[in-house]
């Protein structure tokens, strides 16, 4: 049965809304438009400086995870994959490839925030080797964030299920960091980059925020009065625009934003893991490399007074010299390689459940476990 009346009434509020709305938005361009040069002359929007550099040693680490009920649970399959690559001139040469594995089952408490844990797990494995390694890269990009957000932590942690799997989690990170946090940039001058760069998750305009709780102090680079004060004095007015739309505006193609501490944006570092390193500090921006590439949010660590303009107009060129091509899927090139090839196929969860189902049900499992008992009667 059609709802006529539904449709005429959609018609009706289209056309009564429609030019409210065109005008509602055109105002708030407008004033984006009149703003964003005094960010550009103040400093919070800063080109990307355009750099060659004659060798780059690069790594890229993803990770994909899937899941499917199965026998009153679920059963998961997690990956991470780490790909090299190096860049001399125009020359671009594959190098080392290693994966990490996880396929087993879980009940269903919280089991979203688990199956990220896990992909968490796989990726500090693979960067603990690599930090092991003999030969250290110059950028290490994740496409995890570097702290696990109060979103993917565990309402449950009293279940001791969950709680085991959460304690494997932090033990995981806070080992990598406690052992290798002083040999990477910038606690080590020679160490590498690890950066996490991210295109959708915790996208915002952070460092308007940062400028606006701490004024000066929010950001290691140089900032204007007046666009402090054009920060803090029209703050209402941002959000009335929305200040993620106030970003989009004025972040243009080849640009950056200023960077800015993530201790500038108020307690809730205090609350994410692993400690070590939210103790010690990270720094962000946001950069956009091309005219059809996303904003991606860069995260790396970095204490008060580590960074300075040129350190970070230094990752912001390499970040986008190795990212080749303008296109809305493209990445740095290390991680695009290591996002493409990574995979959990749904067949490999699928041929898991039949082959689980099938010793099950020849009870291979429980002939496993009697051949002890077998050898003790004899004797």
């Amino acid at each position: 049965m059609k709802s006529i009346e539904l449709a005429r009434a959609l018609a009706a509020a289209m056309s009564l809304r429609l030019p409210g709305t065109v005008g509602k938005i055109a105002n708030k361009m407008r004033y984006i438009d009149s703003k964003a040069p005094l960010f550009v002359r103040g400093g919070i929007i800063r080109p990307i400086e355009s750099r060659r550099f004659d060798r780059v040693y690069a790594v890229g680490v993803s990770s994909k995870s899937r899941s499917m009920p199965a026998l009153g649970g679920i059963l998961y399959g997690a990956a991470a994959l780490r790909h090299d690559i190096v860049v001399t001139g125009n020359q671009v040469a594959e190098g080392f490839q290693d994966s990490q594995v996880d396929i087993n089952d879980m009940n269903f408490l919280d089991a979203s925030e688990r199956l990220a844990w896990k992909e968490y797990i796989l990726v500090y494995r693979l960067l603990t080797d690599l930090m092991d390694s003999d030969s250290r890269p110059d950028v290490i990009f994740v496409d995890i964030p570097l702290l696990v957000p109060r979103a993917e932590q565990s309402l449950s942690l009293a279940e001791p299920d969950v709680e085991e799997e959460w304690r494997e989690l932090i033990d995981t990170m806070e080992a990598f960091w406690q052992r290798f946090l002083p040999s990477l940039y910038p606690n080590d001058p020679n160490g590498p980059f690890l950066v996490s760069l991210q295109s959708r998750r915790d996208l915002n305009a952070a460092v308007l925020n940062a400028l606006r709780e701490k004024g000066a102090a929010g950001s290691p680079e140089a900032i204007s009065t007046e666009a402090l004060e054009l920060v803090q004095g029209e703050w209402a007015q941002l959000r009335r625009v929305g200040v993620l739309r106030f970003l989009r505006g004025a972040l243009r193609a080849g640009h950056r934003t200023a960077a800015y501490y993530y201790e500038a944006l108020g307690r809730q570092m205090k609350r994410f893991e692993p400690r070590t390193v939210a103790n010690h500090g990270l720094i962000g921006f946001h950069i956009q490399v091309g005219l059809r590439t996303p904003i991606w949010k860069i995260e790396t660590v970095g204490a008060l007074g580590q960074w300075d303009s040129d350190a970070l107009d230094k990752l912001a060129s390499i970040t986008a010299f190795l990212t080749l091509n303008d296109n809305p899927r493209m990445k740095p090139l290390p991680l695009w390689y290591a996002e493409e090839l990574v995979k959990m196929p749904r067949e490999v969860l699928s041929n898991y459940l039949r082959s689980t189902l099938g010793m099950l049900k020849d009870r291979a499992v429980d002939r496993a476990w009697l051949e002890g008992v077998d050898t003790m009667d004899e004797e």
